[in-house]
C-alpha cells in the first residue's frame, strides 16, 4: 500500500467526515479488545494518507498511534503518479 495516496485531486471531501466520525467509534472498540487487528489496519490506512490524518485532532492520532507499532508507516511506499 501506499502513503498519501488518497488525496483531495481523487476523493470528495465528503469522505473525511466518514472516516473522522468512525474513529471515536473505534477507539472504544479497540480499548475493549474488539476487532483489534482490523482496526489498527485501518488505523495505519487513515494515518498514512494526510488527507484524513489532517481532520483529527492531536489526541486522536497519539491514541490511534498508541496501538501501533513505532516503525508502522515504513512498511508504506510513498505514492508517486507517473
Amino acid at each position: 500500500m501506499y502513503k498519501n495516496a488518497v488525496t483531495a485531486e481523487n476523493t470528495p471531501d465528503s469522505h473525511k467526515e466518514v472516516i473522522t466520525s468512525a474513529v471515536p467509534y473505534q477507539l472504544s472498540t479497540i480499548s475493549e479488545g474488539k476487532s483489534v487487528e482490523n482496526i489498527k489496519k485501518h488505523f495505519e490506512w487513515v494515518l498514512i494518507n494526510d488527507f484524513y490524518k489532517n481532520e483529527l485532532s492531536e489526541e486522536q492520532v497519539a491514541e490511534m498511534e498508541s496501538y501501533l507499532s513505532a516503525d508502522y508507516a515504513d512498511v508504506y511506499e510513498d505514492f508517486t503518479e507517473e
